[in-house]
């Protein structure tokens, strides 16, 4: 079956780009969001998403308060349940991976990686578990040069 043409045409436009994916930031920016909660009310925390985003739009988040709300409002709208999807999941996967842990978990691989931190931020992982992340490479040399 022959892939439709939009389909094959996006594809090789994002295999060609030259930027990291916004989708990646996007996600970065939930948990951002997110771990700035009280610990009594968020769902997950990731200290290390703040590097991820960048500077300009937290700074415009920060000094536009209300027209940052007035645009989380306008996307919960547009696309419904999406915010609590993205940290729902988060959670979800924190969760699992440190389940994992408990049971023996021995490599972790982790597609479509983009800024996913959990090899930073989820004790027992680092030095016992073997860890591969894969997505885009530009996506991967732009969070490779935030981690340095």
């Amino acid at each position: 079956m022959q892939e439709p043409t939009s389909l094959t045409v996006s594809n090789e436009a994002n295999n060609k780009r030259k930027r990291s994916s916004k989708m990646a930031e996007l996600i970065a920016l939930h948990r951002v969001a997110e771990s700035r909660k009280s610990e009594s009310e968020r769902i997950c925390y990731d200290p290390y998403a703040v590097y991820f985003v960048d500077p300009e739009t937290l700074a415009f988040a920060a000094s536009n308060p209300e027209k940052t709300k007035e645009m989380s409002e306008y996307y919960e709208r547009l696309f419904p349940g999406l915010a609590n999807s993205i940290r729902a999941r988060v959670r979800y996967f924190d969760d699992f991976v440190k389940s994992s842990l408990d049971e023996g978990l021995e490599q972790l691989v982790i597609l479509g990686a983009g800024y996913d931190t959990r090899a930073y931020r989820i004790e027992g992982l680092k030095g016992k578990v073997r860890i591969f992340e894969v997505d885009h490479p530009d996506t991967q040399s732009v969070k490779v040069e935030k981690i340095k």
